[in-house]
């Protein structure tokens, strides 16, 4: 008996220290890879995969997706046989692979971004004929908020105007049940919207957020900066050249620029024309984050939520 029970405690230290019945861990977490094309309109593949410590973005894409690359490892040239049809061609189209981690378009070579855990990373397929790159989307929320980009987590001011306290206070709860630590809820006029070491994240009624000037110089340089939507008395997406393809007469928008070029704090909008609509997208934000994964911004109308900028 007693050299059965010291057999079972030799056999209970050995899986503690080597593991029973497990596998050997993969990794030191997992990110989700999205890969789609024409700015978050077609989703074409997601994942979720075990990376290591010091894991580069070429790296994860080389181990679960057929890649071809270019100049010398770092482009990704073809995802899955859909190709550049720029890269080493005659007839040239200025269509492409762009790849976002957490939100924010990278500005290196995807063998040069080293992933952290949870990280999300978007690879999209598109036209980029107008030069408008759009370096912020919303397609990575929360992550955006919790794991920032390339190292910087920034604070976080919610910027509401007064009718929409309720929701601001939601939507914070939320972020902050999802891991966001530096986090504050300001009323609008108090707020530091040009603060470029803090993310905003801004509530309000168009008539209202067009009177500040930070937020109208951006609107009206939307075709530069990736704002793909106008209102006045209707509400109007727009596609990635600044046509106006739907009109609504009643909606709301939820978008996001980068507050500086080559930045990675960035200042969301939550606004449009009609109230119960901004209420709409407010709770998006905090009742079915899964509606805006992987898109690049959304029109919220009464009866639907779709990608901007429109597909043609």
């Amino acid at each position: 008996m007693k050299r059965f029970l010291l057999f079972l405690l030799i056999l209970v230290m050995a899986c503690t220290f080597i593991g029973c019945g497990e596998k050997p861990s993969v990794g030191d977490g997992k990110v989700q890879v999205i890969v789609s094309k024409g700015f978050g309109n077609e989703k074409l593949s997601e994942k979720a995969v075990d990376v290591a410590k010091d894991t580069t973005v070429i790296e994860v894409m080389e181990e679960n997706f057929n890649i071809e690359t270019a100049y010398g490892g770092g482009f990704i040239n073809g995802i899955d046989g859909l190709k550049s049809e720029f890269t080493g061609l005659k007839k040239k189209k200025k269509i492409d692979w762009f790849y976002y981690v957490n939100g924010i378009l990278s500005e290196v070579g995807a063998d040069e971004y080293y992933l952290n855990p949870n990280d999300l990373v978007i690879w999209d397929y598109h036209d980029w004929d107008n030069n408008i790159y759009g370096s912020s989307i919303i397609g990575a929320y929360p992550i955006n908020f919790t794991n920032g980009h390339d190292g910087n987590i920034y604070p976080i001011q919610i910027l509401y105007t007064k009718r929409y306290a309720k929701e601001g206070n939601a939507l914070l709860k939320y972020l902050k049940d999802q891991g966001v630590k530096d986090i504050e809820l300001v009323d609008l006029e108090q707020g530091e919207l040009e603060n470029l070491e803090k993310n905003s994240i801004v509530i309000g009624s168009w008539e209202e957020l067009k009177k500040i000037n930070y937020i109208k110089e951006f609107y009206e340089n939307g075709n530069k900066c990736g704002l793909y939507f106008k209102v006045d008395e209707e509400i109007k997406g727009l596609n990635n050249k600044g046509e106006t393809l739907k009109t609504y007469e009643k909606g709301a928008v939820v978008a996001s620029v980068v507050k500086e070029y080559g930045g990675a704090a960035s200042m969301w909008l939550v606004t449009g024309n009609d109230e119960s609509s901004i209420k709409k997208a407010i709770k998006l934000l905090y009742e079915n984050p899964e509606k805006i994964k992987g898109r690049f911004s959304v029109l919220v109308t009464e009866k639907e939520v779709i990608n901007i900028p429109i597909k043609n």
